[in-house]
């Protein structure tokens, strides 16, 4: 009889114990290596997906049409919708020098995030401890993805600000008392890849508990993290593009100045020096 009384309670520990055990847990578990380097499954997705959206685009591009069609549409659909944002975000001239990147990015996190909702976390693969590990899973929930990926935005986006300000400019932008300034710089990083990263992996508990709990409603989250990886690839992009535009805000005085210095210039050799 106290066996059947405390058999509940077993039971929901065992239920309890399951859903915790399904559920993907933050540090990316190593599949395998090479030359002694360890590859964890997140790193192996992201090289899937690369391969994935280079070989589309190659044999969707590789015969270009004047009137697109199939595989064409798409990319052309995405590169126009790209090249309108960037334009109306930090203008013609600059836009068409950060397009290329960010809609890249956009891209690669958006396809992570949709190729880690696929119903293949049943794959596994036995580590040399014996313990079964998912083959596939977003890029974008690794916390080590989504950093790398901020950093380098941040990276470039200091570079061309210290191009467009000059050593000097730069480095006195840095030395003045500006505490924005210092705090944007560590700031921003942080913010990319934190919210990338919670948004993502949170979705992946939420399926994989999903699954356990109730799996006859599983495509009503499945539908809704395709959306949650369309939103978070956006905006990481666009925050990626304001940080770009703001780093190179300066290029448009420098071209307005010497659009009139050539005008002034134009004007001077077609009147001979002679004022109209």
């Amino acid at each position: 009889m106290q066996n059947l009384i405390g058999s509940p309670g077993l039971f929901a520990q065992t239920g309890a114990e399951a859903t915790t055990s399904s559920a993907p847990q933050p540090p990316a578990e190593v599949i395998f290596h090479i030359v002694g380097l360890p590859v964890t499954n997140t790193i192996f997705t992201a090289w899937i997906v690369i391969a994935i959206l280079v070989l589309f685009a190659y044999f969707s591009t590789r015969n270009m049409k004047t009137i697109p069609s199939g595989a064409q549409n798409f990319w052309e659909l995405i590169v126009e919708l790209w090249v309108g944002v960037s334009e109306q975000t930090m203008g013609r001239r600059r836009a068409r020098r950060f397009m290329p990147l960010v809609a890249t990015a956009f891209l690669f996190i958006l396809f992570s995030n949709w190729f880690g909702t696929l119903p293949i976390g049943y794959l596994t693969i036995d580590t040399p401890q014996g313990e079964a590990v998912p083959i596939f899973r977003s890029s974008d929930s690794d916390l080590n993805v989504t950093a790398a990926m901020a950093i380098m935005m941040i990276a470039i986006a200091e570079f061309f600000e210290l191009k467009t300000l000059g050593l000097f400019g730069y480095i006195k932008g840095l030395l003045i008392p500006n505490p924005m300034r210092w705090l944007e710089i560590f700031t921003r990083p942080l913010s990319l890849s934190f919210r990338l990263f919670g948004n993502i992996f949170a979705g992946e508990v939420l399926l994989a508990t999903m699954l356990t709990v109730a799996p006859f409603v599983l495509f009503v989250f499945i539908a809704l993290e395709l959306f949650v990886g369309l939103i978070q690839a956006l905006i990481f992009s666009m925050l990626s593009l304001v940080f770009l535009s703001i780093a190179t805000v300066h290029e448009d005085v420098h071209a307005e100045h010497d659009a009139h210095e050539s005008l002034e210039n134009e004007i001077a050799t077609a009147s001979h020096g002679q004022p109209f």
